[in-house]
């Protein structure tokens, strides 16, 4: 009980971190949801958008699911990253390591910060589709969102930790994060529809685990029977989810790289 109470603590002092600066949240939070409202009135006209399920959706439906799969790994890939080498290279992690507070709650409580932040995305980005542009929202459909976002915290919150390592400051996670969330939207069927992108960048795509969750989130979105789980989904973002936290495992250190 001691170290639940004290990763939720960690997870609040971090929230209320996140929330006094203007720039993560505008990161987080604006960013997708402007770009679900520019990018949802420039291609409304379509009526609908070759996605990569294989049958036609609703521009909204491409975007909404689309954008909110993106804000998740902006968030959480780069959130992750920069706060733990932030606190890595201030010597916080080292100060935490020989503290009586338990080793794991610190790393815990992001990610029960991460899940947070991310179950308010997927409400205001459904809450705009629907209020706005008219998106029905079944009740399936909205259990199988919050079961492929706890997967996408899941997955990305791993990848991220097991690139620490790699990562000496702050200032480079800030810049890797969003560069690896971008590049692998436009190969994800985030910003452009599938079948503009050559076939072989769509077949790599498929492993990659931005895809098959911008996928799956498109899909529950448009389907109108059924739950909308894509089991493939579970299986390439549990795969690096699984894969990240064992190099993680490995490689992670709580002292500082750079001397």
């Amino acid at each position: 009980m001691r170290f639940v109470r004290l990763s939720f603590s960690q997870a609040i002092y971090n929230l209320r971190a996140y929330l006094r600066s203007t720039r993560t949240v505008a990161l987080g939070i604006v960013m997708p949801v402007g770009l679900l409202i520019i990018l949802s009135w420039v291609f409304a006209h379509q009526g609908s958008i070759a996605a990569a399920a294989g049958y036609p959706i609703s521009a909204i439906a491409f975007y909404a699911g689309g954008l909110t799969a993106y804000g998740l790994m902006l968030g959480t890939f780069t959130g992750v990253m920069v706060a733990v080498v932030s606190a890595r290279e201030a010597g916080w992690l080292k100060r935490f390591r020989v503290s009586p507070l338990p080793p794991g709650s610190y790393l815990t409580g992001q990610i029960i910060f991460n899940v947070m932040i991310s179950l308010a995305l997927v409400v205001v980005m459904m809450a705009i589709a629907s209020l706005v542009y008219g998106l029905h929202l079944r009740v399936v459909a909205m259990a199988s969102m919050f079961c492929y976002t706890m997967l996408g915290v899941f997955s990305f919150t791993a990848v991220a930790l097991a690139l620490t390592r790699l990562i000496t400051s702050a200032e480079m996670g800030s810049s890797v994060g969003p560069f690896v969330t971008i590049t692998l939207s436009f190969t994800s069927g985030v910003f452009l529809p599938p079948d503009l992108m050559p076939h072989w960048l769509v077949s790599v795509s498929n492993y990659l685990p931005l895809e098959p969750l911008a996928q799956s989130m498109q899909s529950a979105l448009s389907v109108t029977s059924g739950t909308g789980l894509m089991w493939r989904t579970f299986v390439v973002l549990g795969v690096w989810g699984i894969a990240g936290f064992a190099v993680a495992r490995w490689t992670f250190t709580w002292q500082p790289l750079r001397r």
